[in-house]
């Protein structure tokens, strides 16, 4: 039995997108240890029936059963080589080519895995200083032991994982030049999804102005408090503020909502004249979703371009005849690229590829009314 200790708290528990990382990383640990047994903290002692211990630094940690098979089997080598008893997955975001992009699709993951492993990256000398703080580390019953007990336990690297963004807690600097230069202090703008209120701080900082946030999750509604001048808790397709704004921004938001057309021709009536709303929506024709769709692949993530709670998707003309179905003539669309791999680069013009919509992950929208 593998003894899974994944980090979980109120705001988790109210979490779809963890929700879903939660049941599929149960999953890939059965398919490599048979039964699983899920814990939010480490106990003082591993249960006796454990063969391992794997614990994750948070809910937001990926490893897929390659790396956690891989090591499965390092650990159980280091054991009878009298080794420390414990085996670390490197973080893809920390390593190798790909080290601090974006991870787009499953297929993204397990590429990189596939050639991290092939090139023999074990090693077998021990983790140098510090990378004893892997977000995946697999015990053996004493090592977990020790490590509830305060110790860190050094050992080799035999896995790749991946841990996704602070879902709730990130701060778009990037939505800044978006918005009006000419809020002030008499101004207000609502952040729809505000998260823990990290982006609306910011905002408020920069423009000095009032700063309202609606948000459906009750931990991260309630943390947000601290930092906004309003908040609402609720379904922003059934809430009502019940004043108007300056500006509103709202990212990757309308791709989970059955009805975004309604609600944005609700959300125009809470602009004042003159205003602005500046939103961010994911491109389903980037280059990753395609490949995959090629190679008849389309997994869900908790979070991306295929997030598991995604119910809409839009390429850039969805967007126009969306707009225009909406009744908005006056609006910007902004692409958000990256580059493309040279085998996409690579595609024959008999495809009649579209390399703006290929290199698009996602689009800024600006509306004005």
């Amino acid at each position: 039995m593998l003894l899974l200790v994944l980090p979980w708290d109120a705001e988790a528990d109210a979490s779809a997108e963890w929700w879903y990382l939660r049941r599929w990383l149960a999953s890939e640990a059965r398919a490599v240890f048979g039964e699983v047994q899920v814990v939010s903290k480490l106990p003082a002692k591993p249960p006796d029936d454990a063969e391992a211990t794997l614990v994750l630094s948070s809910c937001r940690v990926l490893i897929g059963r390659k790396s956690l098979r891989g090591m499965r089997e390092e650990l159980a080598a280091s054991s009878r080589e009298g080794g420390s008893g414990a085996v670390y997955a490197t973080d893809l975001t920390t390593t190798g080519p790909e080290a601090s992009s974006d991870l787009f699709t499953l297929a993204d993951f397990e590429r990189a895995e596939t050639a991290w492993l092939a090139a023999d990256s074990t090693n077998a000398a021990g983790l140098p200083s510090g990378e004893a703080t892997s977000p995946a580390a697999l015990l053996s019953t004493a090592a977990a032991a020790r490590l509830a007990s305060g110790d860190r336990t050094p050992g080799p690297r035999a896995g790749l994982c991946y841990e996704f963004i602070d879902y709730y807690g990130g701060e778009r600097a990037d939505v800044l030049p978006l918005l009006p230069e000419r809020l002030g202090a008499e101004s207000s703008v609502l952040e729809i999804g505000c998260g823990r209120g990290a982006t609306s701080a910011l905002i408020k900082q920069r423009f000095g102005c009032r700063v309202v946030g609606i948000e459906l999750n009750p931990e991260a509604a309630k943390a947000a408090e601290a930092h906004l001048d309003r908040v609402i808790h609720g379904d922003v397709q059934t809430v009502e503020p019940g004043e108007q704004f300056d500006a509103i921004v709202a990212f990757e938001l309308f791709e989970h909502l059955t009805d975004g057309q309604a609600f944005l021709e609700r959300a125009a009536g809470w602009l004042r004249p003159g205003g602005r709303m500046v939103f961010s929506v994911p491109n389903v024709g980037h280059y990753s979703v395609v490949e995959d769709l090629i190679a008849g692949r389309w997994d869900y993530i908790p979070m991306g371009l295929l997030c598991a709670t995604h119910v809409r998707f839009f390429t850039r003309r969805t967007l126009e005849d969306w707009l225009h179905a909406a009744g908005f003539d006056r609006y910007r669309i902004d692409a958000q690229t990256t580059p493309l791999p040279e085998r996409i680069e690579a595609l024959p013009e008999s495809f009649a590829p579209d390399r703006e919509s290929l290199t698009t992950a996602g689009f800024y929208v600006s509306i004005f009314v």
